[in-house]
């Protein structure tokens, strides 16, 4: 027998077959579905359960003045998270809609007020996957003498002077005034403002250049844990709430990866993601009825009380003669 023949023979065999391998993982690859995001945004989990067939980009260095979420599409997508506030940069019209009524069918009234604020461009076309309410952190809370600590009239207290981070938002921060009836004494909000910024509101606390800063729970759960010095409120009048959001550019309705949406909010990382302030979609009663067991330090804030959640509200979409009517007013007060 001719080993050095039959060697080069199954050399060349193993070869070709090791080659279609290689090919077929190139083709696998390439066939990888894509998600994309801004990482921090929405929690780790939404990543950690992709299926085998997605794939995840981060969408990295956002100037948030600058940034068009719409410029990231030239790159291949089939989904898009996003947050709600970033949702008037997308060029609606150029996404498809999102067909999954099993889904839809079991969303709570806040899901619901929320699609329908959106209007009929926006509403089949997102699908709302979480949802987390602004609160107000503090500093050092028992030091600055605060009144009316259960509202959102305690940012009036004489030592939030000049102390607090806003959102850079003034559509936000006219909708908390509205609830607090002052709406027409604006400059008492903006007199208590250290500054705008949605993006570092939590460094300025942590780092005492600020007492207090109105953000997302979700923004500021680890920091709230890990450092003694931060309280957080929610006010009982209801907050406004960031909801982060699904589209897709390119997806096909057949290839909608439902299980995934699904397991989300599946024991398996229910009460990890309720203990990063966010909260699903679906029913509250039904919630709060599974006794999820998160921090008893923060348990009326991780799942508030339900009187409190209903009175909670979304921002619908303004129209451009909207934006420049509330900017005009908000200059001018």
């Amino acid at each position: 027998m001719n080993t050095d023949k039959f060697g080069r023979r199954e050399f060349i065999k193993y070869g070709l077959i090791s080659s279609l391998f290689f090919l077929s993982g190139c083709s696998t690859s390439q066939k990888k579905l894509a998600l994309r995001g801004v990482p921090n945004s929405f929690p780790s989990e939404f990543v950690n359960s992709l299926s085998i067939g997605w794939k995840f980009f981060p969408i990295k260095d956002i100037e948030l003045k600058k940034f068009s979420y719409n410029s990231t599409l030239q790159e291949k997508t089939d989904l898009l998270v996003l947050n709600d506030g970033w949702i008037s940069e997308l060029a609606i019209n150029s996404f498809q809609e999102i067909k999954v009524d099993n889904i839809r069918n079991n969303f709570s009234k806040q899901a619901t007020f929320f699609l329908e604020g959106l209007g009929e461009d926006y509403k089949k076309k997102l699908l709302p996957i979480a949802v987390s309410p602004w609160v107000i952190l503090f500093r050092n809370e028992d030091s600055l003498a605060l009144k009316n600590k259960d509202t959102w009239e305690v940012i009036f207290s004489s030592s939030l002077e000049n102390q607090i981070v806003f959102p850079n938002s003034p559509y936000l921060l006219i909708s908390i005034a509205q609830k607090i009836d002052l709406v027409n004494h604006l400059s008492k909000i903006k007199s208590q403002a250290k500054t705008y910024d949605d993006r570092n509101a939590l460094n300025w606390v942590v780092s005492g250049r600020a007492n207090a800063a109105v953000l997302p729970l979700s923004s500021c759960v680890n920091a709230l844990i890990e450092d003694p010095r931060l309280s957080v409120l929610l006010p009982k009048e209801g907050s406004p709430l960031n909801w982060t959001v699904l589209a897709s550019p390119s997806l096909p309705a057949e290839a909608f990866p439902i299980e995934w949406v699904d397991s989300l909010w599946g024991a398996t990382y229910l009460r990890s993601l309720i203990s990063k302030g966010y909260l699903p979609p679906t029913s509250f009663s039904d919630l709060r009825r599974k006794n999820i067991n998160v921090s008893k330090r923060y348990q009326s804030i991780f799942l508030p009380e339900e009187n409190v959640w209903n009175k909670c509200w979304s921002l619908p979409i303004l129209s451009a003669e909207q934006k420049k009517d509330l900017a005009s007013y908000w200059n001018n007060s």
